[in-house]
């Protein structure tokens, strides 16, 4: 009767994705009895950062656009999986960015950079002259023909001072395809989505609420945060927003205070640089450099 092979003899591949995956699933020990950010300070820096966000909503779209495009070529520049749809995905979303870079850097040139229509400071043009129109109680048929007629004629005067504006406001027909194009992404992305997805990744899990109540992102592997991983805890804010905010709620019983975002992503948030007054606590200033793992 034949040997019954071991079942650590079997080595699947692991690329496939369709076994159990250890390195996925591995927490860096220095994660480990790190302090956790209090709800208030998570809270704290949400809301600074909502104010950063509201100041940036009034630059003007190409900037929008300009970021936008810049993020989706650093999602696709880093290498997630080894599967032939994201080798190829992967490059789609660089050629893309660079074409919304390309495209958001001509709509720039010659424009203010601040939307000036945010604060009513743009300088506002003299409207066509409307005739005060008098109909007399005793008024008969030939002179309310008459009030009539001039009441149409301001009509189409202001109509067609409407369609002046438009015009002058979008430009010439490329212009108009690329603003929409813009504002599209303006609408679908937004600034938040380049926010949080910039700055967690260039600032190391910090964003400048974070930075100011002493809170920083951090994997639970202990991995650098990539572009990816940054966006993907980025849409944790949807689904939370679709949980009726109960997924955000869920860090006041998580036993490491994780949100439906920190879930997604695999990620916790701890106090950063800081030192309590009962003594120096372990502290989380970044994750490891290479030569160190």
């Amino acid at each position: 009767m034949p040997e019954s092979t071991p079942a650590n003899s079997v080595k699947p591949d692991k690329s496939t994705g369709r076994v159990v995956n250890p390195e996925v699933l591995h927490l860096d020990p220095r994660i480990l009895d790190m302090p956790l950010a209090a709800p208030w300070q998570r809270a704290g820096a949400m809301a600074a950062d909502l104010l950063v966000i509201g100041a940036l909503s009034l630059l003007a779209g190409p900037v929008l656009g300009l970021l936008t495009g810049v993020t989706m070529a650093s999602i696709g520049s880093r290498r997630v999986s080894k599967a032939r749809f994201w080798q190829a995905f992967r490059w789609v979303l660089i050629l893309l960015g660079a074409g919304v870079v390309i495209l958001s850097s001509f709509l720039l040139v010659g424009r203010p950079i601040i939307r000036t229509a945010a604060f009513n400071l743009g300088s506002v043009a003299a409207g066509p002259s409307i005739e005060t129109v008098y109909i007399s109680p005793s008024a008969g048929t030939v002179e309310l023909r008459r009030a009539a007629g001039t009441l149409q004629s301001q009509v189409d005067q202001l109509v067609e001072e409407n369609e002046r504006l438009r015009q002058s406001a979008r430009g010439n027909s490329l212009v108009n395809t690329a603003t929409d194009f813009s504002s599209t992404l303006g609408l679908t992305f937004g600034w938040a989505g380049v926010y949080f997805t910039l700055c967690t990744v260039w600032l190391k899990g910090l964003t400048p609420g974070k930075w100011l109540f002493r809170t920083r992102v951090v994997k639970l592997d202990g991995r650098p945060l990539t572009p990816m991983d940054a966006f993907v805890r980025y849409g944790g804010y949807a689904a939370g927003l679709a949980t009726g905010s109960i997924g955000f709620l869920r860090l006041l019983w998580d036993p490491n205070l994780q949100a439906i975002e920190d879930k997604i992503a695999g990620t916790v948030v701890v106090r950063s640089g800081r030192k309590e007054r009962s003594g120096p606590q372990k502290t989380f200033d970044g994750p490891p450099a290479e030569n160190e793992k």
